[in-house]
């Protein structure tokens, strides 16, 4: 039996959760930013549509959002990860095989159903999306992940598609491709396509006709694969076949403001400590190599001081406690009084699962383990929300490495008194803004 696979992919994510709760902007320019409300990471296509570029800083369309011709808002990230739980969970009713790619998008195994049924099954998952969360979605359906991640281009680019493209005709294949910019294949992009375009190939039509073993060598097996998926064969295993650990998390981010304190660098590092063991914890796995990271801003005429420390313990954990112990010393060596810190980091790696791993001579624990303090830590959060349980060293009041979120919406599904309150009339009013 073929595969089929559907790629389910939301429009513009960010950007319409924020208008499922806020119909105002619908039909506006409008734009989500990135940590610290520095640039923009989601646009609409009307805000395309007057030039704005991705990663855009903000403040050079600062202009427009004060005339009002634009709209922009903070990341909400509590809203659009339980948005796109809530999407995820209607692709679930469709099959039972859905990998999710990332936040916005997800694959679904459609293999078994007749091929008359489809574009049908396509449309229906595009139509139940929309009416149980809001979010419009392109589906894209071929034999492979390559030529579904085409269909969905398609789909989001050609309306007279309905949102919804069947490529596992051959022919159809074969005419989008020959219209399709090479840089709008899966995993080129515009460094590669810029090297393509030297040797003639325009279009992912050309792409399909290279013999994949001169694209190994004069690109790499990562573009052969590729060239084999658009050429009808399936190279790319779900990611439930794939084996193997991850080796590494890390949790790093930017400051809302410049950190000049000892104590608020240690807070903050023990913030992305504690995230990266949760993390760890879920993925059934353990660590006992970490690197710690601190960085001062390289763009600011200021002097500079940026330093790394490998953390080490004898065998693999996943307990939070055991790197708190290890953070403040570490972070002493290499911490030097008198420069403004604008970023830091904490990063587990070499990671290894119950089993694969090399043990400790002297340790009496065969195994690692997961302490119960920790399950209970996770479980506790995981019902009442995340950090609801943290560090002392966290502390209770803002800290000035804590995201700066002038423009953030409220928490509209994951919190009591954010909830949209609804009159006689039904219309909705939210939540004051943050």
């Amino acid at each position: 039996m073929r595969p089929v696979i559907a790629l389910c992919d939301a429009n513009a994510f960010y950007c319409s959760c924020e208008r499922v709760f806020d119909p105002t902007l619908i039909g506006r320019p409008l734009g989500v930013l990135s940590n610290n409300d520095g640039c923009i990471v989601a646009r609409t296509p009307e805000l395309k549509a007057l030039g704005v570029a991705m990663g855009t800083p903000a403040f050079r369309v600062r202009h427009l959002l004060e005339q009002g011709v634009i709209d922009l808002r903070s990341s909400n990230y509590a809203l659009y990860g339980d948005m796109s739980s809530r999407f995820m969970s209607v692709l679930e009713q469709f099959s039972p095989k859905v990998e999710v790619y990332s936040i916005d998008e997800a694959f679904v195994d459609l293999a078994g159903f007749p091929a008359d049924q489809l574009h049908g099954i396509g449309a229906d998952m595009k139509q139940r999306v929309q009416q149980w969360t809001g979010l419009p979605i392109g589906v894209g359906i071929a034999n492979n992940k390559t030529l579904a991640k085409l269909a969905n281009y398609a789909a989001k680019n050609y309306p007279a598609t309905g949102g919804v493209v069947d490529l596992t005709d051959p022919v159809r294949q074969r005419r989008l491709m020959d219209i399709t910019p090479v840089r709008e294949v899966w995993g080129v992009g515009s460094r590669i396509g810029k090297r393509l375009d030297h040797w003639g190939i325009r279009t992912a039509g050309e792409l399909s006709k290279c013999k994949p073993a001169w694209i190994r060598k004069e690109f790499s097996v990562v573009l052969e694969r590729t060239v084999c998926e658009l050429q009808g064969e399936s190279c790319i295993p779900w990611e439930e076949e794939i084996t193997g650990n991850k080796h590494q998390i890390i949790c790093s981010r930017s400051f809302g403001q410049a950190v000049t304190t000892f104590d608020d660098l240690h807070a903050a590092l023990v913030n992305f400590v504690d995230r990266a063991c949760e993390k760890l914890r879920a993925q059934g796995k353990f660590s006992r190599e970490a690197l710690i990271m601190i960085r001062t801003d390289p763009y600011r005429d200021a002097p500079q001081h940026n330093a790394n420390l490998t953390l080490s313990i004898p065998e693999p954990t996943c307990d939070t406690r055991r790197w708190l112990q290890l953070l403040r010393p570490g972070l002493e060596k290499i911490y030097r009084e008198g420069f403004l810190y604008r970023k830091a980091g904490f990063m587990l790696v070499d990671l290894c699962d119950g089993t694969g791993f090399q043990a400790d001579l002297w340790s009496e624990h065969v195994l690692p383990e997961t302490p119960a303090m920790m399950t209970v830590m996770d479980a506790i959060n995981r019902r009442y929300g995340k950090q609801t349980l943290k560090p002392a060293a966290v502390g209770l009041n803002e800290r000035p490495w804590h995201m700066a979120r002038k423009m953030l919406t409220p928490q509209y599904t994951t919190r009591w008194s954010d909830i949209l309150k609804v009159n006689a009339k039904g219309q909705k009013y939210p939540s004051t803004f943050h």
